[in-house]
């Protein structure tokens, strides 16, 4: 075994002992080697994507991994009591995000479920993902993993408004950047979807990330599905994969997610109506949606 191997597969001793119940040691250190370190993680994949990740053609294998890393963990698939549910989703952190129209208005925003506050370039869609993202570091001392897609919040890591944020939160600032905020910047669709799948998921799991944000959640497809009406069906898809992926985050591992959204003119009727792009699929996904105006046409503040 190479020193890789050997490194690879002591780092997980939780997946160390799938070995026990008749799996390679090569198929665990696949696994590990492609960022899966825990059977948590295991659990968010459905067999096919298992299969495709581990570059198998054994169809069975990636059923009995499922499998196993259920018993293991006891979580089998099972139906609740509506009560039960009311508990579970009583017991889910909620965000007061210092907005305090929004805050009045429904409380906060709820672990387990996901967000999405879309607008024109200057409403203000960073400046509130960036709040969020403060606010969190204070209630609950959470990791945040923003993901920035247009290269947005590269002109607020160092400003003045940063760090008035984090003192309006009691937050350093110094260890707000240092320990708390993590930010990724995918260049493509690939990149972006490989790093939900995978390294956003181990974070979560294993560095208490456990709010997560996606400035914007359509610029990357919108940019890259070119081509009119013949590529619309891919682009769909694509956008619902990924948001489906954070989806699982949120019902398996009671993540935040919020979402910023541009969006399009739609003319109806005598009046030209705003509404956020990515249609139906995004539409039937996230947990609440809002959409912010900018106060002044004439301010050009952050998008």
């Amino acid at each position: 075994m190479t020193r890789r191997r050997a490194d690879s597969i002591s780092e997980s001793s939780e997946l160390s002992r799938l070995v026990e119940f008749g799996f390679s040691r090569q198929t665990v250190d696949r696994l590990v080697n492609a960022g899966v370190r825990s059977l948590r993680h295991v659990l968010l994949f459905n067999a096919e994507e298992l299969q495709e990740l581990l570059g198998s053609p054994d169809t069975d294998l990636p059923k009995r991994l499922i499998n196993t890393a259920r018993e293991l963990l006891a979580e089998a698939p099972s139906a609740v009591t509506a009560r039960e549910r009311i508990e579970v989703i009583s017991k889910m952190p909620i965000l007061r995000t210092g907005v305090d129209g929004l805050d009045q208005a429904i409380g906060g925003l709820r672990f387990g479920a996901s967000h999405e506050f879309a607008g024109e370039f200057g409403a203000g869609k960073t400046i509130m993902a960036l709040q969020v993202a403060i606010a969190s570091i204070s209630q609950f001392g959470f990791r945040v993993v923003y993901i920035d897609t247009e290269k947005t919040i590269d002109q607020y890591l160092s400003s003045q408004l940063l760090r008035n944020m984090c003192s309006r939160f009691n937050v350093d600032y110094d260890q707000a950047i240092n320990d708390y905020l993590l930010v990724f910047n995918p260049a493509t669709v690939d990149d972006l979807e490989d790093f939900i799948k995978l390294r956003l998921t181990d974070l979560v799991i294993n560095s208490n990330a456990r709010v997560v944000i996606v400035d914007s959640i359509t610029a990357l497809y919108r940019a890259q599905f070119r081509g009119g009406r013949e590529k619309l069906a891919e682009r769909q898809q694509r956008l619902h994969y990924v948001l489906d992926w954070l989806r699982r985050l949120t019902i398996r591992l009671g993540v935040l997610v919020v979402y910023t959204n541009q969006v399009m003119t739609s003319p109806t009727g005598f009046i030209e109506v705003k509404l956020p792009v990515g249609g139906n699929v995004l539409a039937h996904t996230v947990n609440a949606r809002w959409l912010m105006t900018r106060a002044s046409k004439g301010k050009g503040e952050g998008g």
